[in-house]
């Protein structure tokens, strides 16, 4: 394997809305990057938040990548071709994004990109890399929606990820909801599916709160949840926003049980036990998992990067779309885009998570539900999987 350089540093920055579309237009007059060279090797493009909000779990994203990636290469290459990877950090931002983004199109000729944790950075190198025929590969949890033949995504979407839990929430928890997330697309919009499952399945939507980037003082807002009594508190807070709210929901105790999709082993075990025990989550992937292939997959990564190191499902997702596209360029014989593309069309694998396919009608992978119960240790008692799920994007046939 050869690894190429990057710049990868580490502190921050974040906020959306993209107006690159005409330079990314001007991406199309450029033939040479519409095409895959049928070289030797095949180049990988990864960027990701290596440093800003999301730099908790940038960070054990990459290691997984690269993980995956030293797998294939033992195992033959994809396609019998060594696999080379270049790491980049956006810094958690729309204009790192679409910087990197160009610069692995134009300057680094890639064959794919993978990466990238937040919505508004998965939207904006989007803007770069769907005029250019670029298939990016997007490994996180998000709200849905995108039907877009050069994206894939390996993560949740809310039909495998809320619509399972919310009718487990009000048979085993309480009916009433308060939401509070922060101010950008993945919460707004989880927020709308949560509150229309939660109808759905006989309960209500009590408030529904958004907060800026770097939040501090979330006490009104604890207020606002003890005078609203609702039976369960659903956070959806980005990166470090969301130890301080673990933090400031412990120490206020404004009552409702706290639950979420958008909580996990990096963020509970970064905080005293007290702060998150109890809290019920969500998610495709625990560590915790009891498997055969999970426990195969935890070994190789405590190995590799410290035995009191954790994986959590963003990271795990990650792994399995550097697996899927090495599958995929297998299956089409070929690196070609668009060969690979059409590949990837009822691909399995035997994930971590258990046994997951890529639906090549909207772009998605069929990923497993599973509900935890945290511990006092941060990590996870699973409590209800509801297996692999097909995913749900109304409207969008890519077949």
């Amino acid at each position: 394997m050869t690894k190429y350089n990057s710049t990868i540093d580490r502190p921050a920055s974040r906020r959306s809305v993209l107006k690159t579309a005409g330079a990314a237009a001007g991406l199309l007059a450029m033939p040479s990057i519409l095409r895959a060279a049928e070289g030797d090797t095949i180049k990988i493009g990864f960027h990701s938040a290596l440093t800003g909000l999301e730099t908790l779990l940038g960070e054990t994203q990459v290691n997984c990548f690269e993980m995956a990636i030293d797998e294939i290469n033992a195992g033959g290459g994809a396609g019998g071709r060594e696999i080379e990877y270049l790491v980049e950090d956006n810094q958690t931002t729309t204009r790192g994004a679409i910087d990197k983004t160009r610069k692995f199109i134009l300057e680094d000729e890639v064959d794919v990109i993978i990466g990238m944790i937040t919505s508004l950075e998965r939207s904006a190198a989007l803007s770069v890399s769907a005029p250019a025929r670029k298939l990016v590969i997007y490994p996180t949890y998000y709200e849905g929606g995108e039907c877009e033949r050069y994206l894939a995504c390996t993560g949740q979407i809310p039909n495998q990820s809320v619509d399972p839990f919310v009718p487990w929430i009000t048979e085993n928890v309480g009916k009433s909801v308060y939401i509070l997330g922060s101010d950008y697309g993945w919460p707004q919009e989880t927020a709308k599916a949560i509150s229309a499952a939660f109808e759905a399945n006989g309960g209500s939507t009590v408030g529904t709160e958004f907060f800026p980037f770097g939040v501090q003082d979330l006490g009104p807002a604890m207020d606002r949840i003890r005078a609203a009594k609702p039976d369960v508190v659903w956070e959806l807070f980005a990166g470090a926003d969301a130890l301080t709210f673990l933090k400031q929901y412990n120490s206020f105790k404004p009552g409702g049980t706290l639950l979420t999709n958008g909580l996990d082993e990096l963020f509970t075990t970064a905080v005293d036990g007290s702060n998150v025990e109890g809290v019920i989550v969500n998610q495709s992937y625990f560590s915790s998992l009891q498997s055969p292939a999970n426990e195969t997959f935890l070994k190789a990564y405590k190995d590799r990067f410290g035995q009191d190191r954790w994986v959590n499902s963003i990271a795990e997702s990650t792994y399995i779309a550097a697996h899927l596209y090495a599958k995929a360029v297998d299956k089409a014989g070929s690196a070609d885009t668009e060969k690979v593309i059409d590949a990837m069309a009822g691909i399995s694998f035997e994930a971590p998570q258990g046994p997951v396919t890529f639906d090549g009608s909207n772009n998605h992978l069929a990923v497993n539900s599973i509900i935890g119960r945290c511990r006092n240790d941060g990590l996870y008692d699973i409590i209800e999987n509801f297996g692999a799920i097909t995913p749900s994007v109304p409207g969008c046939n890519l077949a």
